[in-house]
């Protein structure tokens, strides 16, 4: 055992590579590569197990810049699959995606698993919702026809994955430093994180903001009589709406305030670093 690292933590990579090689077969496993520090350390496992898999990162267009050159510099093994249909396309025709409505994974993301076995970075650690999730976790979801979802580090802490990055001296993403100090690498503005973190997010990446708003503009236009193109003026309004969670009766009663409320103005000084 490296004295770098914990007996327990020790015991954890034993556990996972003992169980990748139990779940392998005679057909490679998928192995979803996003980039972000759970991927490395799955793709690293994965490695060392011996087994038989296929690296995929899905390409969701709206990961962080220089994601792609990342993975091309540093794992050249992962396969970089690009979508038909980019985020801001999408929103284009379907408008904001939210927590329940995830259209944006299922077309980015999920569809490259469907029917398939799938080594994946979930930790029980990151949601309440995995708590109970068993580290071979199948799919109930009709349209992903019996997918299942391998976790060989579904009981890892955050400390367990940056440790084992660190001492097997892996690369990682710049975006977990300073002066970014990103606690998530994924799609900017996921709108599973919470609002906070959106703003953050589409602070420090203007440009997929300006996209974004850009965007829902147009399915305002083409969807007059939907929900947006009725509450809101323009795409300043309705982007302003989406990355505060707000009520919207409560969106209304700010229009309707004393001294006035200018959407456009707001989101161009705080979130677009435009003096107005």
């Amino acid at each position: 055992m490296n004295k770098s690292i914990s007996w327990e933590l020790y015991l954890k990579i034993r556990q996972a590579i003992d169980f990748l090689r139990s779940m392998e077969c005679d057909t490679p496993l998928n192995l979803g590569f996003s980039g972000g520090k759970d991927s490395v350390v799955i793709l690293d496992l994965a490695e060392r197990s011996g087994i038989k898999y296929n690296a995929i990162y899905a390409n969701t267009t709206v990961d962080p810049p220089g994601t792609i050159s990342f993975i091309k510099k540093n794992y050249p093994q992962v396969q970089i699959m690009h979508p038909e249909k980019s985020f801001f396309r999408l929103i284009e025709e379907k408008g904001f995606p939210s927590r329940l409505r995830r259209f944006c994974c299922e077309k980015l993301k999920e569809r490259y698993g469907i029917g398939k076995r799938s080594i994946e970075g979930m930790r029980a650690a990151e949601s309440i919702n995995r708590k109970d999730y068993e580290p071979e976790q199948c799919d109930t979801r009709k349209w992903m026809k019996g997918a299942k979802h391998i976790l060989p580090i579904l009981t890892w802490t955050e400390e367990d994955v940056w440790n084992y990055i660190r001492e097997r001296g892996l690369p990682y993403s710049k975006y977990y430093d300073a002066p970014y100090n990103l606690s998530r690498h994924g799609c900017v503005g996921c709108p599973l994180c919470n609002y906070r973190q959106m703003q953050l997010e589409f602070k420090m990446f203007p440009g997929y903001a300006r996209k974004v708003i850009a965007s829902v503009g147009i399915y305002m236009n083409t969807h007059p009589n939907g929900f947006l193109a009725r509450n809101f003026s323009d795409g300043y309004e309705a982007f302003y709406y989406y990355i505060n969670e707000i009520p919207i009766a409560e969106f209304h009663e700010l229009k309707k305030g004393l001294f006035g409320f200018n959407a456009k103005e707001i989101v161009q000084r705080e979130i677009l670093n435009q003096i107005t």
